[in-house]
């Protein structure tokens, strides 16, 4: 049997699911009929598939077709294979905002320029024009009964959630949100008669579930609080609430039931829980693993044990010895006036010191964690240490952390950085002269960042995808991306001009020695590409050694021949960056994805760069 780690199951009719997974290269779309065990790929796109969502009934898969740019259409694919059409014919081309389904009405949110505009119909007819907004409000929702439209924009904005009549285009209720309280509506209750839609609070450095209906209006849950980060989804039809708690680079999974206030820690084991599906009988479905155990599948019952796909007893504490393989990983704590910096380190076999390289997460609303990183696996076989650090502005460790960046945009995220190589050069793990950053996304504009205000640390920097003139990027990124600088910052970089000039790396250009790779798209719009040409060049002039790889791909690529060739040359420059004598590797046979996963489900309401 294909091995499938994340289906997502019809709403109405779970034995059909769809999944995406690799097939020549780059994601494709599958069903799965899992009553009859048969498994079909229904798509060969060009740009792969990332984004897609299966009808409540299981007739039809919905998936993104998407251009280099990333801008495209919603196409309609039977479960069978035996057709394709447009989702809702007659919607241009966009970026992906959201996707919902409420019987046989569909709703469909695409970015146009600086528009979001939502549009709704019976899938596979005409679409009308349903609200137009300036600026980014992602899809989060139809109600069961097609009626009302949830939407989202920045979580501490106004418009953090919104809620719609369909029938006119009006608005039935503003949620809005603040720098002291933010916001994330998440779905409708399904099957209920009256709307009510499920949505998680942070306030006074708490998280905490609420919901909204139209006769009662917000209400929170104010008899449970989560200290760090939590996301929910409704459990069926029951009215209890599944939530999943964020903690330090690991997860937890708990039951709420609002009507009699209680709250089940469902039994999970240590480390990361991916995402989840849940099933109309109840059943969760979802992935667990660990740092160096690759993903599994598992189903849970609330009422039973937490089991493997094939229902076997998983044991309470991952099977993972402790240096398998003949690395260590262990976790660090660095010690600072501000708080407790948290890293995951892994290390060859043998006895340090060894080089070392950072794996900056990107983000920058997201944090390392305990789970299998195909990126940590090719470098440690590479012979490298690898450190991942969860800095300032990290989720995962409470408001406080997250928000200790905000006056400090980049350069608090640097900082932290150098706290912890300090560390590990004390200890005897990194090798003085050898320690170098590597990232993507937001992560490469922190490699950037350092190598202009650290000149001195860092041996060299491996940037994909990265933020090189923060003023130039944000006049040519996307709505999503200029609403989450301007959380950060504070406002526009006409408002604010010193702190993005503060926290751009082409404001420190002028000191970088050390060599620098860079991989970017030219078709990139969360980090477009022209930004990188002024930086390179100033580079050159002064005769910093340096490469620019041009992949074929968006912000991500598909790709998996992109991936195992950046590796490989990121391999190759860090060690003639280092002086390491000796062949890099050759072995490209290690899926490195640029998140670190087999499939990425619609998210409507991110706004991350990552």
């Amino acid at each position: 049997m294909t091995s499938v780690l994340l289906p997502s199951l019809a709403a109405e009719r779970s034995q059909r699911a769809a999944y995406v997974q690799h097939a020549g290269g780059r994601p494709q779309l599958f069903s799965w009929d899992r009553d009859s065990g048969q498994h079909r790929q229904l798509t060969n796109a060009a740009q792969g598939v990332e984004l897609y969502e299966i009808e409540p009934d299981g007739q039809h898969i919905w998936w993104f077709d998407a251009a280099p740019d990333g801008t495209g259409y919603w196409l309609r694919e039977c479960f069978d294979g035996s057709g394709r059409h447009p989702g809702l014919p007659g919607v241009p081309a966009g970026r992906p905002y959201g996707v919902a389904f409420a019987g046989t009405a569909v709703a469909v949110t695409v970015g146009i320029g600086a528009m979001s505009r939502t549009y709704l119909g019976i899938a596979g007819r005409d679409g009308r024009l349903v609200h137009a907004a300036e600026g980014y409000l992602g899809l989060v929702d139809l109600a069961p009964d097609a009626s009302l439209l949830a939407l989202a924009g920045a979580a501490g904005g106004v418009h953090a959630g919104q809620v719609v009549a369909v029938a006119d285009g009006s608005s039935v209720a503003r949620l809005a949100g603040d720098r002291d309280r933010r916001l994330w509506p998440l779905e409708f209750r399904p099957g209920a008669t009256v709307a009510e839609l499920l949505v998680v609070i942070e306030r006074n450095g708490e998280y905490r579930t609420a919901s909204w209906s139209q006769s009662t209006g917000l209400s929170e849950h104010d008899w449970i609080a989560f200290e760090t980060e939590i996301t929910a989804d409704w459990y069926g039809k029951t009215g209890q609430i599944l939530v999943r708690h964020d903690s330090a680079g690991r997860s937890r999974l708990l039951l709420v039931n609002p009507a009699e206030r209680t709250a089940t820690v469902l039994p999970t084991r240590p480390g990361t829980l991916h995402e989840l599906a849940l099933g109309p009988d109840g059943t969760i479905y979802g992935g667990w693993s660990s740092d160096g155990v690759p993903a599994v599948a598992f189903t849970l019952r609330p009422d039973q044990i937490f089991t493997t796909a094939d229902q076997q007893p998983v044991p309470a504490r991952p099977p993972r010895p402790a240096g398998a393989g003949g690395h260590r990983r262990y976790e660090l704590w660095t010690e600072q006036p501000y708080g407790r910096i948290h890293s995951f380190v892994a290390t060859p076999p043998g006895v340090g010191p060894w080089p070392t390289l950072f794996l900056i997460h990107g983000g920058p609303v997201s944090h390392d964690r305990d789970s299998f990183d195909g990126r940590t696996e090719f470098f440690l076989k590479a012979g490298y240490a690898v450190v991942r650090t969860n800095y300032r502005g990290s989720t995962g460790y409470g408001a406080r952390w997250r928000r200790a960046a905000y006056g400090s945009v980049g350069l608090a995220q640097i900082e932290d950085l150098a706290a912890v190589r300090q560390e590990l050069l004390s200890s005897g793990v990194a090798r003085p002269g050898q320690l170098g950053l590597c990232g993507h996304s937001w992560g490469g504009y922190l490699v950037l960042l350092a190598l202009g205000v650290q000149p001195l640390l860092w041996a060299v920097g491996l940037a994909g995808a990265p933020i090189a003139d923060y003023p130039e990027v944000y006049a040519a990124t996307t709505p999503a991306l200029q609403e989450l600088d301007r959380d950060l910052f504070g406002g526009t970089p006409d408002q604010v001009p010193e702190r993005y000039r503060a926290a751009s790396p082409a404001s420190y250009v002028e000191r970088v020695t050390s060599p620098v790779l860079i991989t970017a798209s030219r078709y990139d719009e969360k980090c477009p590409p022209a930004q990188l040409e002024n930086y390179l060049q100033r580079l050159a002039e002064r005769g910093v050694r340096h490469e620019l790889h041009w992949l074929d791909g968006g912000h991500h690529s598909l790709d998996l021949a992109d991936h195992a060739v950046t590796f490989a040359a990121m391999d190759r420059f860090a060690r003639a960056a280092f002086g390491i004598v000796g062949n890099p590797t050759t072995d490209t046979s290690m899926r490195v994805t640029a998140d670190h996963s087999q499939v990425t489900r619609l998210t409507p309401t991110s706004s991350e760069r990552r």
